[in-house]
Order: structure tokens, then C-alpha cells, then sequence
């Protein structure tokens, strides 16, 4: 360990401890505390708590290091911040001490174990090194010393000796503050030296609060005699080190002292020895050859020590000493303190001032100055100055009055002349002055300007050149009061100025020569900004329509507007008017449409914006289109385009209103092809949409769209199927709006069937002809539904046969599946065969021969009866098969013995028992076959008639189904005639409704019939009916009308509990109403707990009505004969579950019928056997459910019976090793099944089954439920599942070889059951879950219960992290692209983790070899982007991506950008485009050859239909379109190359009707004879309704007889007014053509002659051949016009 031993000359900070009391070791060891936290504090090292004691803080070295550190201002070393052991401490403290002893500090008998061992005494030396080292200096010489030098040079009234004593009383403390800033203690000079303490305290407070001083001594202890010289000077160096206050004001009194120069400090600065000598000589000390020093830095030095001593000043340094670049500041500074008592000297030359200055010299004109002598030491005579000038040195004279000196001179020439003044022949303070000689100020002219603009450089000149070169300055005095100087160059003569005002209004240019304005000067400039000038309500137009705008010149200054309009180069006039000031109206008309050009000017310079362009079109070639007009998908952005043929302004607008009439927001943009609406169809139904151009409806508005939503669309799902048999399903699109349905089998491959159920739900039948999955693929208007495609599964190759529709009651039925041609090699046959009540019927299926499989079952109950068989779990084609269960026996016939001859005879037969079937009844008298007929009643009877025609026997022979009816042949005595008298009731009415059944079944359509009496009740429709569920639901209801004045409610409730039946008629509440009405479900009545002892015991069992209420029941148990059996009921469980207690009187079966609220319980007859002894009961878990390979158990109780046991337990293809223990009156039954599946377990006792046999245990194997790849995959580094919070976790399962049942699953986090999916998808499971905290997961699975071996699972949950690499990149924009065509991927990073799924995004660009593409990235939520992009120049691309600083895998990626097309560049010219003829074809070419490679397509649309459009390609880049019109009107011709509009299109096309030359009309006087004096030659051809044509007129008479004029008054009026104005008599043939043939009349032959008898005359010859012209007078003509 190094050892630092050495003796500082101050260092006695240890050996200070002597003969002395204790009181002064405490101070010191405060003020270093004190000191040692200051260094702590102002350095900003981070320490938890400062330093309290020394003896103990710095033991583990880690604060005396950081005291270092903070006095060093670097690092030392690695510190070891917590040290745990001795040695570690020791090597703390060995950074710090040789990082002390690197810096030249010697330290004395100081170790590492001495700090570490708190010896006090040392750690006090340790820190007064430091203080000495690092807080007063490090200088050789005694720094006590030094600092006693200081003080006593600045405050020498103190005298101060020492740092103890001398400061107790707080005088000397404030004498120091007051010469560091004076004035701050002015008074401490009256401070009582008896009030120590106080002094000390404000003196210290002062310091700190002005100068920040810090107290590391106390008051108390500065005040006191016991205080320390240590102690003293450490706080005392605050005031005298670098950057102190007592530094400063050193500093700056010697800064006071020196006449010229300047010092910053008390090392370097004193290094060289000049500034001594500077400060002597300052002071009035001699130094030879200053200020030319040639010696070296200690010879200046000591030149300058030199001069101090001549002042009295002694020095403190060797001259050596203060040359060295280490010595330390205190010792220069204590030295220059010394020069404070001394006064500057000044020379003689520093006592003559110049009194005032020579101004304003111009040539040959005497100038003057004066000069002052400040002391009388010196003499008048020794004052002289002279004048030079460029060629010549004009004569100074002085005179002298008193002090003062007058000196003049006359300048001979301009230009600069140098002026010096001496004193004893040195230059007095200020000289020499340069003096500049003017020429005339009156030659001087200026070039001036009227107004210029804001922002403009303009060039003014002065021209000088006739009055000598001169000092010209310019100024412009802004508007605003702020003034510019102007900067001049001078050039051949002239002083040019820029003049770029930057502030409107008048501006005032100053210019002044040799400082006096010129003649004329100051000058107005009026600026105006033409920038400034505001354009508005500058919009486009129609043809014709007058147009205004204003021009606001308010802040733009004084200036001349001028406005021009030009369109096709031709001016078209303005009118300016001037409303008020500054403000002006432009008025124009526009004459046609297309761009209008509009200049503004202001002062002849054209206005920021100018030109403007607005665009002027013709309303009626406003064309709109696009798919938002059509079919339109709700909740997403529908569009069309108002297409204003170019024209850019113009107010579109859109009204939108939706089907339940409120408004549709839309937004209103411009697009390339025009005004581009978008809008957000919210509900399906026809959206009208009115259209508007300038507040006038365009063509075809409104406009009708149909929105639609996919979403709403209901498609029942997809029953699994056999090949060859009919799959149905239903779509409902009732809610979906208009639209086209397109439903796809197979992609197209297979045939479907759709039928209309009602309106908008259509039925949807396929038949498979192959087995496997079937895909039905379902769009709407083109767009695929919500799930599609829907899937389902065919099967082939199995037939039944044997099968009957109708079957009797209580026989055995047999028939045959054939699965031989199946295509699969494994079969699960399931036969499910439901009774009218809902109970099943046992049926037994035997595998007779290969594949071949018998079915038996015996129906016993009358009715339908469903029958469903599977195999695979797949339905067989033809099922559900419905079979009609009859019974005969149950038919009852009511007839008479004896009839009457001829009158009808009836029979009533009650079939409402027996079932569906076919009633057959044949009456015979002597073997003659007797007409009858048969009718059903209301009732559900037949009645049966027939009228006998011979007395006698009549056999009445009656079949069911092909069976005998009990009691069939019934005969018939028919006798003669008997007269009765027959009484006809009328039927009462009753006014009121009754609700006739208050109990219905769950699940099932049920009925309610509302019994309404009452002539006025005749319309249902007013009727509406509620039906509302316990838990407020409202459950759909239709009501029909009876025939018996009823009405019928059809409903299905889904819900158990009591409804409330709300019926209103014609909106208001019927009587009675609501109606309550109680549903159930006859699944949950349970019939359990079978008892028998045998014949004449007693028998009994319980009905559990606890899941449904106990209501109207009636039990009724039929014996074996058919007998009826009383019984009796008791409540032994709060009258919830019913004990029946009956005594059989017979053996065998006993049929037990429940009926619950008039409806017979499910699976009625329940059969309960007597026995003569009675039979056994089973009863065991084994009976229900087990396991494969586990020992399942079952009991028979058998009492005290004796017989013979036969127990058969029979899986799917095995048989199960059975073990039968008797014990006492039961048999334990064991047996262990060795395969999963349903088993049979079969009970026979004395060769009969007891009741319940056989049952059907299902038999399950939790260890066959197997994860997808094992768990190995899913697990972490300590055998858990690796979960990942906020990821969801999937596990797959595959429980196809588990057996029947069902997987549960549960997790179990940190804090809470996490929510679990879990998913069964054809003998797959998914289970899935989302973690929520990190920690321990438990992962509970259970197949049908029972828990999976190992389960739970352990998992453990980590905090989410991010992966690049789980970044995933889709879409067709990752690898190639087309020109002008927008690309699309996405960047999907959700699980990649949070820091993918925050708010950063990724930075995404595409450079190629010719071009950079830029790539937009919009966020999508949820860490995915949708990345759009435009290529513009084909080529390879490398698209680079980069996510959070890291580039993603697989990038840069090559992105191919093919080569586009120009539509733009196509051309579409011909005779076509300017409109044509109904019937006539209209020619178009089209020039493709330097648009690049792309499809062309051309399409015409008039007003309602469509044009036939022909492209003829002439196979060398150009087309020719042959276009013809259906229909006469406004066209849209749309031509498109590669989907994108071409240049101009859509193209408007004007298709007249053919030229019909029948309706055009002539009329007026200049068709008629007159007399030329007074003939009016005008007249009107009126071709409105003539269809499109040209209109020729020609006229002949006498040459040059005639001058012809044809006008109209705009170019689309169908009139036009014609004029020849005849100057001779004779025949004028007037010929008018629509089209090259003549209109009505025409040719018209008109006689103009001169006298009214000629005329007359004309007109008398030609009255016999009236034309079709109307003759009307001259008067009434002009009247029309």
C-alpha cells in the first residue's frame, strides 16, 4: 500500500492541537464539515446525504472520493459505491489519495487506514491540503502570507495581522464588503467592536446574500476567541480567490489606475512585465524607453519593480516569480492592491484638449477650432499645430485668450486634410483629426421619382461631379416614422442610390451632402404595394350571365387600376367603378364559354395572382357520373363526379337525402376529371340526390342511388348432406336493400335452384354429385358476403330401403341401410327416431352381412314420427324421413241401426285418435255398391252420408289404411219413410274476447286463439299482437283470421316462464288485455324412482316438477288389458315433485300416461313393468358414462326376487368383459370397456328387460385427447407453456379418438379466469385465450368432465417483447406495380410486439435507378399500416423498411414496376365529336401510337339510353369509333385507354333529331306581295321542332335589286329573323331549305309592284291558288315580334 508522507508549509492542522482547549478543534472541524458539503453541493454529484461526521463518513471512501472528484472535476476511478468489507473500503480511500497525490499534492504521514480508521486528526490535515490545493492556491511562497498582504493593502484602516482575533468583533469583515462593492457597509467605520457576535452575523448574511458566499464558519464562531487561523482564512478565501468579489474589485481598481489598456486578470496578463510598467507609468513613474520595451519578460519585470519602488511600492515576488506561468494570483493580486493610495499623472501633452473641432470646410472659406490648456505649468509658446492636405499644407495661425486657443486656416482644395495639434511636440489626446474640404452644396442636384412599389429596388442619383467629391448620405423616412439609412455608391460622377421601400404610404428621402440637405431636399416618394391588392368574388360563370368582382386597393397606397378580360385573345370589356375609397367593382359579361383570362393592374405593374382564370361554361354541359349514382354500399365512401367541362369554379352543390328523409353529409372536392362528391350512405334505401350547378339543376337531377349492405344479408347455415340429395339453405335479404344476388356452387361447377319464399328471402337448393366439402360462394352486387364462401359436407354411397311413409302402432318395423358402394372404410350408424310426444324410440341396429345394416324399432304412439339416420355424423340423403304412425283400434264409428228409404244417412267417425291416414267406407245393399261421400267437421270427426234407395240390410265397410276398422262390417236396417220435424237453433253472440289456452311448450310453434264475438270484428288487421318474454324480449307473432270468427296467433316461445300477450285493436288496448300466459319445457319434468313388490303391491313413482312449476297434471296408468288403475299423489318435497302410488292387479306392462297442462309428457306411455314378483332396478354411474380401459360400476337391486340375471354390455365393435358380484339383495356389476363410444348395456331378468334396459353409457378416453405437434412446441425452458401477456395463445386438439363428449377448458392467472375460447371444428379443438399479467398460469382442460391426464398445465406468462421478425408483410405492392396505378401493401406488426404496437410507425421508402417513389403510410390501429405508392417511370425498384431502427427481415425487397400507358397522349378528332344526325353514324378517330401499350374502350350514354358503339382497329395504333345514336339529346361519350379517362373525355356530343323540314315555318311580310314604296321585306323562319338541320335561303329578282341579311339573336335560337329590303319592282323568288329540302310553301313567289291597283291586281290572280303560307297584316306581324 503506498505511503504518503510529507509537510506542507501551512500544514499544521494536526499539530495545531496543542496546549489548547477543545473549543477551537470543534470550530475547525465545523468550518471543514462545512466546507467539504459546499464542494458536495455546488459540484452536483449525486449523494443520497451529506457529510455530518468526519471521523466516520469517510471511512468507506466512497464520499471522500466523491469530494475529489468535485475538486478535481473529472473521475477518478471505479468506486466501488456499497462496500460490504474492510478491504473494500481501503481501496476506496486509495483512489481518492492517489488521485490527490497526481495533482502535486504532498500529503504527510496520511494512509488509507487512518481514514478508514477515523483518525480525526489526520482527515483535518487531509482537508486543509485540499483547502490549500484547491480553495486559496498554489502558490510557493506562504499563502497566510499572501492573504495578510492583500487585506492589509485594501483595508489598511483595519490592520490586520492575523485570522483569529482581528476578526472577532465583525469591523474588519465589514470594512472588506464595503471595498469589494462599495457603498454596501458605508457606515462600518461607527460599528461597536463591543457587539461582536451581531456584526459577525450580519456581516456573513450580507456576503451570502450579495456575493453567495457560503457560512462554512458560524457567527458564533467567527465571533469567537477561540476561533482558528485555519478556520479564519477558509472562509476568508471566499473573498480573495479567482472570480471572487474581492478579485474583482482588485481588478477593476487597478483598471482605474492605467491611462490606457486594459487588465482581465493577475497571472497571465502580468507575465511579460509590460502591464506593471503600463500601471507605473500610469501613476507618474518614470521608466526608460516605455512604451518601447525591447528587454525580455523578468528584464520588463523588473523595470516595472523598479518603478514601484520609486512610488514607495515594495514587491512580494521576485520579478522571476511573476514571470512564472504557474504563479498564483494571490500574490500579484495582494501586490497591485498596493497601488490604490496613488493617483494617475498626467504629461504636459495630456493637459492641452482640444476645446472645439473644425467643421464645415469648404474651399477658400476660413475654418476654425479651439484648443484648451488645463494646467498652468504649461506655456502657450509650446502649443503649434499644422494642416496637411492632399497637395498642399495650408498655414494654422493660433491666438490666445487666456487658457483658450483660437487656431483658423483657409483649405485650397477638397478633399481629406489631417489636422495635428502639438504640446512640448508630442500629439495632444485626439489628434490627428482628419478634416474633409467640401465644394458647393448648390451644384449638388438629385434625381428624384414620383411613387414606386413596395418590395421594388429603385435607383435614385445625386450628381456632384460640377461641385467637388463630397460626403453624400441619404435617408428615407419610412411612413411609420422609422428611418433608413440609404447606402451610395459613387460611379463616373453620380452617387447612385437603391431605394426599396418596404412600408406603403409617402416616404421622405433626405439627402445631404458633406452632412447639409441638398436644394430641395427632403424628397416625397409615394409608395405603393401592388402585392397588397386584394382580388375577390372572382368566380366562373355561364355564357351570357354578367359577372362582377372587387378590387381592393385599401392598404395598398396611391396607384392608377387597371383591369383587362380576354377570352380567345380577344379583349372583352370591363367596366371599373369606384365605390368607395379604395374599393372598385369590375363588371363584365361573358360571351362564350371557356377560359377567361383577367389581368389586374395597379400603378402599370400586374398584382400578386394576376392573371386570373376562371372558366365559363354552359350549364347544360354539366354532366355527372360516377358509381355513387348506382348501387352504393352503406358505411363506406360513395362517389360521383360533376364534371363542369373544365371549368374550375363555379358553386357545386349537392343535396343528398336518405330514405327516412334526413340529409347525408357530402364533401365536395376537385378532382382531375371535376367536382369530386363523396358521401357515406348509414341505411339501406334509396338515397335522392339533387344536383346543382350556380343554384340550377343540372340534367337527369335528381338522381336516385339504391344503398345496399351485405352485412345485413341472413344465410342459414349449411346442413351436411349426401351426393344426389338436395342441400337447402335460405338468404334473407330483406334488410339488404337493391342489389343483384349471385350464389356460386363449387365455383360454378354445380347447378343451383333459387326459389322466392316471400319477398326478399329466397330458397336455395344445390344437389351434390360428389362426396367432400361443398363451397357456396354468395355474392351481392359483386360483393362477396361475410363468411363466404359457406361450406358443407356431401357423403355417397349409401341406400335404405324397406322404409314405409305409414306404419301401424305397437308392431315391430324393419328396414335395410346398404352402405357397401360408401366410399369410406369406417362407419358410426346412428338411427334417432322421435315420437310425436319428443321421446325417443329405441331402435336396434345389427350389421347382418358387410355393410349391410338392419334396423328394428316398434312405434307406439299415433302420430308423426321423425326419423333421422347418420352415418359419420353425416344425415343420409332423403332424412329426415317422416313416418305416420296409425292405430285402428283407436278409431271410433258412431252410427244408426236404422235408416230411412231415401232419406241421408249419417255416420260420425272419430279419427281425431288414430292418426294420418286414408278412411275408406264402401256401402253395400245386396251386393250393390250404394254412392256415399265423406267431410271433415271442425272437430277433427268424419261424417259419413249416403242416401239408400231400396230398404233392407246395408253392410258399411270401413278401412284405414288398407286395415279393418274395429267393429267393420256395421249394417244398417233401412225401412220406409218417417216424417220428423227438425228444430234449427240460432247461435247466440257474445260480446267480449277470451283468451282460450294459457300453457304453452318451449321451442315448438305454438298457437293462441283469441275468441272475439261480435259482428263489428271483422278485419284482423287491426289487430296487433305483443307477445313479450320474461326477460323483455319481444317474440315475433303472425295472426291469421278463422273461419269461425276466431283469430289465430302463431308464435314460438324460446324462453320458460310467464309471457304477457299485449292485443290492441285499431292502436288501443282490447279488454282483458294483457293476457299472461305460462310457458314451459316438458324436457325438464323428470319421471324417476321406479318402485314395484309385484302384483297387488304396491307400486310407485315420482314426478319431479321443480324445473317447471307445478300447474294442471292429470297421470293416468293403464294396466296390461287396457283396464284403468286408480292411484294417488302426495307432496313429500314442498309440492314440487309428485309421488303416485298405484297397486297393480296384473303382471306385465304398464302403460303410464302424464298430460301437463292439456300436452301429453315426451316419451308417454312410460312403460313400468310388474313382474309376478316384480322386477329388479338398476341404478349406477356405470349406467351413464365411463371410461376406457377403467372399471365402471353398476347395482341391481333386486330384492327379494328369484330368477335368472342375463347382462349384456355391448360396445361398437366389441363386447365389454363383464363381472356380477351378488351382495345381499344387490348385484354389483363391473366392467371395464376397452374402446370409446356409445355402448348398449342390455338387462334381462326371467329372459325380460327391466325397465330403462337397454341403456346407453357413453364411454369416453380423456387420455386420447391429444395437442396438435405435442406439448413440446408450446412449452418454455422450464417445461411451462409459454404465454406472452396480451398475445393470444391457441392450442389445437385433437379429440376425434376421445369419444363422445365435449372439451372444457379453464385459466387460472395471477388475479383473475382469464375469458376462454374454445372452438370445435371437425374433430379439432381450438382452445384460445389472451393472458393479462405475467406470472403463473394454469391451464385446467376436462373431456366430458373429466380432467385430461397432467391437467392443468403450467404456463408463465412474460412480459410482452418485441420481434421484428414476427412482422408480417402482404399485398401485391411488394413485388410489383404498374405506372399511374396506385400499389398497396400492408405491414402488419400486432405480433410483433408493444413496441411495434405503439405509436411508432415505420419508415418506408422505394428508390430506383431513375426515380424515387414516395411511399405513404397510413396507420391503421393496432401496429398495422396500409402503405399506398404511385410509380411514374417503370423499372426495379428496392423498397426498403425499416421499423424502430431496425430493418425488417427480408428487405430491401425488389418491387418490378411495369411499363404504363398515356392516356393523355391519346388523341380524339373527327366530325363526330361535333354532334350528328339521328340515324346518321357519327366517325371518330382515335390515335393511340404514342400512348404506350393499353386497352381502349369507348362508351355512349344518352339521355336514357345507350349508344351502339363500333371500334374498328386499323392495326396501327389508330381506331375509328362509328357512333350511332338511339335517341335524339345530349350525349356523354366516355373514351378510356388502360380504365383512365383520355384527353377531353368525357366528350359532350349534341345528337339532333332528324332534319323534318314539314315543321319548319315562314312567316311575315317579306313572303307576301306589297308595293315598294311600302314593302317590309323581313320575315321569321322558325325551326323549332325541326330537328337538327341547315338552314339555306336564297333569293332571285331584279340585279342588283336586293341586299340579303340573316340573324338571330344568340347561337342556340331556333328563329331567325331574314331581310332582303328590294329597291326595284318585279318577281323575287325567296327559296328556304331546312336541310336541302324546301319547308312548307317554299319556293315563294312574291310580286313587289308600285301602285296599290297593280297589287291588287296580284292579288286577285293569285287568290285561287292559296299556299300553306298564313297571310297575316303587317300590323299583327310586328305585334309577334
Amino acid at each position: 500500500m503506498a505511503s504518503f508522507r510529507a509537510l506542507s508549509r501551512e500544514g499544521h492542522a494536526a499539530m495545531s492541537m496543542r496546549d489548547s482547549s477543545d473549543r477551537w478543534i470543534l470550530i475547525q472541524k465545523n468550518t471543514f464539515t462545512n466546507w467539504v458539503n459546499e464542494q458536495l453541493r455546488v459540484s452536483g454529484i449525486e449523494t443520497t446525504e451529506f457529510v455530518t461526521q468526519l471521523e466516520t463518513d469517510f471511512e468507506t471512501g466512497v464520499k471522500l472520493c466523491q469530494l475529489v472528484e468535485s475538486l478535481q472535476g473529472k473521475k477518478i476511478g471505479r468506486i466501488i459505491k456499497k462496500p460490504l468489507n474492510h478491504h473494500q473500503r481501503l481501496e476506496n480511500v486509495t483512489i481518492a489519495l492517489n488521485a490527490i497525490a497526481g495533482d502535486n499534492v504532498r500529503l504527510v504521514n496520511i494512509g488509507p487506514e487512518d481514514i478508514v480508521s477515523g483518525n480525526l486528526k489526520l482527515i483535518l490535515g487531509l482537508i486543509w491540503h485540499l483547502i490549500l490545493r484547491y480553495q486559496i492556491g498554489k502558490t510557493k511562497f506562504p499563502t497566510k502570507k499572501l492573504m495578510l498582504a492583500w487585506l492589509q493593502a485594501v483595508i489598511p484602516e483595519c490592520s490586520i495581522t492575523n485570522f483569529s482575533s482581528d476578526w472577532n468583533s465583525g469591523v474588519a469583515l465589514h470594512a472588506l464588503i464595503d471595498f469589494c462593492r462599495p457603498g454596501l457597509c458605508p457606515n462600518w467605520r461607527q460599528l461597536s467592536r463591543s457587539d461582536g457576535l451581531n456584526n459577525c452575523k450580519n456581516a456573513m448574511e450580507l456576503a451570502k446574500r450579495e456575493f453567495d458566499i457560503p457560512l462554512v464558519v458560524r457567527p458564533e464562531d467567527l465571533s469567537s476567541p477561540d476561533l482558528d487561523e485555519l478556520s479564519g482564512m477558509t472562509y476568508l478565501s471566499y473573498f480573495m480567490k479567482p472570480d471572487s468579489p474581492g478579485y474583482y474589485a482588485t481588478l477593476n481598481m487597478v483598471r482605474k489606475l492605467l491611462k490606457s489598456g486594459n487588465v482581465n486578470n493577475f497571472t497571465s496578463d502580468w507575465s511579460d512585465g509590460r502591464l506593471l510598467c503600463n500601471l507605473c507609468t500610469s501613476l507618474g513613474a518614470s521608466i526608460a524607453g516605455y512604451p518601447a520595451l525591447t528587454g525580455s519578460s523578468i528584464e520588463n519585470q523588473e523595470l516595472g519593480i523598479q518603478a514601484g519602488k520609486s512610488l514607495g511600492v515594495e514587491p512580494i515576488l521576485t520579478a522571476k516569480e511573476m514571470c512564472d506561468p504557474e504563479v498564483d494570483h494571490i500574490g500579484i493580486m495582494a501586490y497591485a492592491a498596493y497601488f490604490s493610495r496613488f493617483k494617475p499623472v498626467r504629461s504636459a501633452a495630456e493637459k492641452v484638449v482640444l476645446n472645439t473641432q473644425p467643421k464645415n470646410c469648404y474651399i477658400g472659406i476660413s475654418t476654425s477650432f479651439s484648443v484648451r490648456i488645463e494646467d498652468d505649468d504649461v506655456f502657450t509658446s509650446s502649443v503649434r499645430a499644422d494642416l496637411k492636405g492632399p497637395d498642399s499644407n495650408p498655414p494654422v495661425i493660433f491666438s490666445w485668450d487666456g487658457r483658450i486657443g483660437t487656431a483658423s486656416f483657409t483649405p485650397v482644395e477638397t478633399g481629406v486634410h489631417r489636422l495635428n495639434v502639438y504640446c512640448d511636440n508630442q500629439l495632444i489626446v485626439g489628434c490627428p483629426i482628419n478634416i474633409k474640404v467640401l465644394a458647393d452644396r448648390s451644384k449638388v442636384t438629385f434625381s428624384s421619382i414620383d411613387h414606386c412599389a413596395v418590395g421594388m429596388i429603385t435607383e435614385l442619383k445625386v450628381n456632384s461631379q460640377y461641385a467637388g467629391q463630397g460626403d453624400v448620405q441619404c435617408e428615407a423616412r419610412a411612413p411609420g416614422g422609422r428611418v433608413h439609412n440609404l447606402r451610395t455608391v459613387y460611379r463616373n460622377g453620380d452617387y447612385i442610390i437603391n431605394f426599396n421601400p418596404s412600408e406603403v404610404g409617402v416616404w421622405q428621402v433626405s439627402v445631404h451632402y458633406e452632412g447639409e440637405h441638398i436644394s430641395g431636399s427632403p424628397f416625397n416618394i409615394k409608395v405603393f404595394d401592388p402585392n397588397a391588392v386584394r382580388v375577390f368574388g372572382l368566380e366562373g360563370g355561364t355564357v351570357g350571365m354578367g359577372l362582377n368582382f372587387t378590387v381592393d386597393t385599401s392598404e395598398a397606397g396611391e396607384g392608377d387600376l387597371k383591369v383587362t378580360v380576354t377570352h380567345n385573345y380577344q379583349q372583352v370589356p370591363a367596366y371599373i367603378t369606384h365605390q368607395r375609397a379604395g374599393l372598385y367593382r369590375v363588371d363584365f359579361t361573358p360571351e362564350g364559354a371557356g377560359t377567361y383570362k383577367v389581368n389586374v393592374f395597379y400603378s402599370d405593374i400586374e398584382v400578386r395572382g394576376s392573371p386570373y382564370t376562371l372558366d365559363i361554361v354552359d350549364s347544360a354541359r354539366v354532366t355527372v357520373f360516377g358509381d355513387g349514382l348506382s348501387l352504393v354500399p352503406v358505411n363506406r365512401t360513395a362517389k360521383f363526379v360533376v364534371d363542369t367541362q373544365g371549368s374550375s369554379s363555379g358553386n357545386v352543390n349537392a343535396e343528398i337525402t336518405g330514405p327516412s328523409g334526413g340529409s347525408v353529409p357530402c364533401n365536395i372536392s376537385s378532382s382531375g376529371q371535376g367536382q369530386l362528391v363523396e358521401y357515406v350512405p348509414t341505411e339501406v334505401g334509396d338515397h335522392r340526390i339533387k344536383v346543382t350547378y350556380r343554384d340550377t339543376e343540372v340534367e337527369g337531377s335528381p338522381f336516385v342511388a339504391k344503398a345496399y349492405d351485405t352485412s345485413a344479408i341472413v344465410v342459414t347455415p349449411l346442413q351436411d348432406g349426401m351426393v344426389g340429395s338436395p342441400v337447402v339453405f335460405t338468404i334473407d335479404v330483406t334488410r339488404a336493400g337493391e342489389g343483384q344476388l349471385e350464389i356460386m356452387v363449387n365455383k360454378g361447377n354445380l347447378q343451383n335452384s333459387v326459389e322466392m319464399e316471400r319477398t326478399g328471402v329466397y330458397r336455395i337448393s344445390f344437389t351434390p354429385e360428389e362426396a367432400g366439402r361443398q363451397f357456396v360462394n354468395i355474392n351481392f352486387n359483386e360483393e362477396e358476403l361475410p363468411g363466404s364462401p359457406f361450406t358443407c359436407v356431401a357423403m355417397d354411397g349409401v341406400t335404405l330401403s324397406g322404409l314405409k311413409t305409414a306404419l301401424p302402432a305397437n308392431k315391430l318395423t324393419t328396414f335395410t341401410i346398404d352402405a357397401q358402394s360408401a366410399t369410406s372404410s369406417e362407419f358410426t350408424a346412428v338411427v334417432d327416431i322421435t315420437s310425436p310426444s319428443g321421446k325417443k324410440i329405441d331402435a336396434t341396429i345389427r350389421e347382418r352381412e358387410s355393410k349391410i345394416y338392419y334396423i328394428e324399432f316398434e312405434p307406439v304412439e299415433v302420430g308423426s314420427h321423425l326419423v333421422e339416420v347418420y352415418f359419420n355424423g353425416v344425415m343420409l340423403k332423403n332424412f329426415p324421413y317422416v313416418i305416420k304412425v296409425y292405430d285402428t283400434n283407436k278409431i271410433k264409428v258412431i252410427h244408426p241401426d236404422r235408416g230411412t228409404l231415401d232419406e241421408s244417412v249419417k255416420l260420425q267417425i272419430d279419427v281425431t285418435r288414430c292418426g294420418e291416414g286414408e278412411l275408406e267406407m264402401i256401402v253395400a245393399c245386396d251386393d250393390v255398391t250404394i254412392p256415399s261421400e265423406m267431410k271433415k267437421n271442425d272437430s277433427g270427426w268424419i261424417e259419413a252420408f249416403f242416401i239408400p234407395r231400396e230398404t233392407g240390410i246395408h253392410k258399411i265397410s270401413m278401412t284405414f289404411n288398407g286395415e279393418k276398422v274395429p267393429g267393420s262390417p256395421f249394417m244398417l236396417d233401412v225401412e220406409g219413410q218417417i216424417v220428423k220435424e227438425t228444430a234449427i237453433l240460432a247461435k247466440s253472440e257474445v260480446q267480449k274476447m277470451n283468451l282460450k289456452t294459457r300453457n304453452f311448450r318451449i321451442n315448438q310453434q305454438q298457437w293462441i286463439l283469441l275468441q272475439a264475438f261480435g259482428s263489428s270484428v271483422e278485419d284482423f288487421s287491426h289487430f296487433q299482437i305483443s307477445i313479450i318474454a320474461p326477460n323483455g324480449n319481444r317474440i315475433p307473432a303472425r295472426i291469421m283470421s278463422q273461419a269461425d270468427g276466431s283469430f289465430k296467433v302463431e308464435w314460438t316461445p324460446t324462453s320458460i316462464g310467464r309471457h304477457t300477450v299485449e292485443v290492441q285493436y285499431a292502436g288501443r288496448q282490447i279488454d282483458g288485455s294483457p293476457f299472461y300466459v305460462d310457458v314451459f319445457d316438458l324436457a325438464l319434468i323428470r319421471v324417476e324412482h321406479f318402485k314395484q313388490g309385484g302384483v297387488d303391491q304396491r307400486a310407485s313413482f315420482d314426478i319431479d316438477f321443480s324445473q317447471v312449476g307445478v300447474q294442471d297434471y292429470n297421470v293416468v296408468i293403464r294396466s296390461p288389458s287396457g283396464n284403468i288403475i286408480d292411484h294417488s299423489s302426495s307432496s313429500p318435497y314442498a309440492d314440487v315433485r309428485k309421488s303416485i302410488v298405484y297397486v297393480p292387479t296384473e303382471a306385465g306392462q304398464h302403460e303410464i300416461y302424464i298430460n301437463y297442462c292439456g300436452f301429453e309428457l315426451p316419451g308417454c306411455p312410460v312403460i313400468h313393468t310388474i313382474d309376478d314378483a316384480g322386477m329388479p332396478t338398476a341404478s349406477g354411474p356405470g349406467l351413464y358414462k365411463g371410461l376406457e380401459d377403467k372399471e365402471s360400476v353398476f347395482y341391481l337391486d333386486i330384492g327379494r326376487r328369484t330368477g335368472d340375471l342375463d347382462i349384456t354390455v355391448e360396445g361398437p365393435s366389441s363386447l365389454a368383459k363383464t363381472n356380477v358380484d351378488k351382495s345381499g339383495d344387490k348385484y354389483i356389476v363391473n366392467y371395464t370397456p376397452v374402446e370409446v363410444g356409445i355402448f348398449n348395456i342390455r338387462i334381462l331378468w326371467n329372459q325380460k328387460q327391466i325397465p330403462g334396459s337397454p341403456f346407453h353409457p357413453k364411454v369416453i378416453d380423456p387420455r386420447k385427447v391429444q395437442i396438435s405437434g405435442g406439448w413440446a412446441q408450446y412449452m418454455d425452458g422450464n417445461e411451462r407453456v409459454g404465454l406472452v401477456v396480451g398475445e393470444e395463445k391457441r392450442l389445437v386438439f385433437e379429440v376425434s379418438q376421445a369419444g363422445p363428449g365435449t372439451l372444457k377448458a379453464e385459466v387460472v392467472g395471477p388475479s383473475s379466469t382469464l375469458p376462454v375460447s374454445v372452438t370445435d371444428n371437425y374433430g379439432q379443438v381450438v382452445v384460445a385465450f389472451v393472458p393479462k399479467d405475467e406470472g403463473n398460469h394454469y391451464i385446467h382442460l376436462h373431456w366430458s368432465d373429466v380432467p385430461l391426464p397432467k391437467s392443468p398445465f403450467l404456463g408463465y406468462a412474460v412480459p410482452a417483447f418485441s420481434d421484428a421478425n414476427k412482422v408480417i408483410l402482404t399485398g401485391r405492392g411488394l413485388k410489383e406495380a404498374t405506372v399511374r396505378e396506385e400499389a398497396e401493401f400492408i405491414i402488419d406488426g400486432s405480433q410483433a410486439g408493444p413496441e411495434y404496437q405503439q405509436n411508432s410507425a415505420p419508415e418506408v421508402s422505394l428508390t430506383g435507378v431513375r426515380a424515387e417513389i414516395n411511399v405513404k403510410v397510413v396507420s391503421l390501429g393496432g401496429g398495422k399500416h396500409r402503405c399506398n405508392y404511385i410509380p411514374v417511370v417503370p423499372g426495379a425498384y428496392l423498397l426498403n423498411i425499416t421499423w424502430n431502427g431496425r430493418q425488417l427481415r427480408g428487405a430491401p425487397y425488389k418491387v418490378n414496376v411495369i411499363g404504363t400507358f398515356y392516356p393523355q397522349k391519346v388523341s380524339v378528332t373527327g366530325e363526330g365529336l361535333r354532334g350528328g344526325i339521328l340515324g346518321r353514324p357519327m366517325d371518330i378517330a382515335i390515335d393511340t401510337r404514342k400512348a404506350g401499350p393499353g386497352e381502349l374502350t369507348a362508351f355512349c350514354m344518352g339521355p336514357s339510353k345507350a349508344s351502339y358503339c363500333e371500334l374498328q382497329d386499323n392495326h396501327n395504333g389508330t381506331f375509328l369509333l362509328k357512333i350511332k345514336a338511339q335517341e335524339p339529346g345530349r350525349h356523354v361519350l366516355q373514351v378510356k385507354y388502360g380504365g383512365e379517362h383520355v384527353n377531353g373525355s368525357p366528350f359532350v356530343i349534341k345528337v339532333g333529331a332528324q332534319p323534318d323540314a314539314s315543321k319548319v315555318r315562314v312567316t311575315g311580310p317579306g313572303v307576301e306581295h306589297g308595293i315598294l314604296a311600302t314593302y317590309q321585306s323581313r320575315f321569321i323562319v322558325e325551326t323549332r321542332g325541326a330537328g337538327a338541320g341547315q338552314l339555306t335561303v336564297r333569293i332571285r329578282g331584279p340585279k342588283g335589286g336586293f341586299q340579303v341579311e340573316m340573324y338571330r339573336d344568340s347561337q342556340r335560337d331556333r328563329t331567325i329573323l331574314c331581310r332582303y329590303d328590294p329597291t326595284e319592282t318585279g318577281q323575287y323568288i325567296v327559296s328556304v331549305r331546312w336541310s336541302g329540302v324546301d319547308v312548307p310553301g317554299s319556293p315563294f313567289m312574291i310580286n313587289i309592284v308600285d301602285t296599290q291597283q297593280e297589287l291588287e291586281q296580284v292579288l286577285h290572280d293569285t287568290s285561287f291558288n292559296q299556299s300553306s303560307i298564313t297571310h297575316r297584316s303587317f300590323s299583327q306581324w310586328r305585334e309577334e315580334l
